[in-house]
């Protein structure tokens, strides 16, 4: 994975003033943005909680798209498994409610009002449907194959029912 120069620069630069001063949260705090742009912070997908809500067969299944083994996404807030062939993924996302974002403008655009708070389902080069269910915002996506809104709402509804059970 490529960065940008002046994000290198930035890590370098924090890491060059951490090495200078005294305080250890400042090296802290250059070690964690250091991992987190060389992506050693990820996380393996057997510890990401998306990536343990369903199995291959179930989302090929719920999808209609095969899909292999969940991989972590989003620096652990989200599990994407991809088509076995083809073009095309399957993603779960849990992140903050802050950060809902629905595309009012995506084609295919409407609204959920039956799904969690400010319910949505939109075609954003792949069907996305998402919610937010308590302090969270959930996003389920499919692309590729078989995708349809249909689909991508049935896997945001049992992604919450799989959610809450936990």
């Amino acid at each position: 994975m490529k960065f940008p120069t002046a994000v290198l620069l930035c890590a370098a630069l924090s890491a060059a003033m951490a090495a200078c001063s005294d305080g250890a949260s400042a090296q802290t705090d250059a070690k964690k943005l250091a991992a987190t742009l060389s992506g050693a912070d990820k996380i393996a997908a057997d510890k990401n909680p998306q990536c343990q809500l369903f199995t291959p067969a179930e989302l090929t299944k719920l999808g209609g798209i095969a899909v292999g083994p969940g991989q972590d996404a989003g620096m652990g807030t989200a599990c994407q498994w991809m088509a076995q062939s083809g073009h095309g993924y399957t993603m779960i996302n849990v992140v903050p409610a802050r950060y809902h974002e629905p595309h009012s403008g995506a084609p295919g655009f409407r609204k959920l009002p039956d799904v969690g708070t400010r319910g949505f389902v939109e075609n954003d080069g792949g069907w996305r449907a998402g919610a937010i269910v308590g302090t969270n915002s959930i996003v389920a996506e499919i692309s590729g194959g078989g995708a349809t809104d249909a689909s991508a709402i049935a896997l945001l509804k049992e992604t919450i029912k799989r959610r809450a059970a936990k």
